[in-house]
């Protein structure tokens, strides 16, 4: 009977720090897409994944490797999600078209993770490592589906998968800096708001 409590022990232990690294983890998404990569603090994380710093440490040198892993997950995550979803179908290139339009409106957390990691590419090598990885293999998937469907060369199928791409990832990048203004002028409206000690109803149109 010592045994198995000792054995059942052991493995409440690993799943409690399985827990904590996944509380982490789970923290640290929701500032990224909330913050962006560059106003993150190792700060920020600890508390809202409500663990110590000890904890975040013990599994984490710094607080890039964290992010780095959590962003690698994210776009391991998001090729599959491609990939499954045009697995075995007919009108790859549509359904891409699709899935991709389809993110634009959504502006998930995952969407605004890879805006911020783009942006930030320019800035910092290793991510600019991790986007160029990224853009080649979305590219592989837009290709190997334009050459499945259409009778042309593997260049003219490149140029094409460029267009497609610049055209989403401006897209994207478009829609996420007027959702900042707009989020930005809604700030400053409920400010001017509470500092005039005002509480009744306003257009929020007038101030935009």
């Amino acid at each position: 009977m010592r045994l198995i409590k000792r054995k059942n022990s052991t493995s409440k232990k690993k799943e409690n720090k399985r827990h904590v690294k996944e509380n982490i983890k789970k923290a640290t998404i929701e500032l990224l897409a909330e913050k962006g990569y560059a106003s993150v603090s190792t700060r920020d994380i600890v508390k809202r994944a409500d663990t110590a710093l000890g904890q975040l440490t013990y599994y984490y040198k710094t607080k890039d490797d964290l992010i780095y892993e959590v962003i690698d997950e994210i776009i391991d995550s998001f090729i599959l999600d491609i990939e499954k979803s045009i697995e075995n179908k007919e009108n790859k290139v549509e359904i891409l078209k699709n899935y991709f339009e389809e993110l634009v409106v959504e502006n998930n957390y995952s969407v605004r993770i890879m805006i911020d990691l783009i942006s930030q590419s320019m800035y910092n090598n290793i991510l600019s490592i991790k986007t160029s990885k990224m853009i080649d293999r979305w590219s592989t998937i837009i290709v190997n589906s334009i050459l499945e469907e259409r009778n042309i060369n593997i260049e003219d199928a490149q140029i094409e998968t460029r267009k497609f791409i610049n055209y989403f990832l401006g897209t994207f990048i478009s829609n996420n800096i007027n959702n900042q203004i707009n989020s930005a002028k809604k700030e400053k409206y409920v400010f001017k708001l509470f500092s005039n000690n005002k509480i009744e109803q306003r257009n929020i149109n007038a101030y935009i």
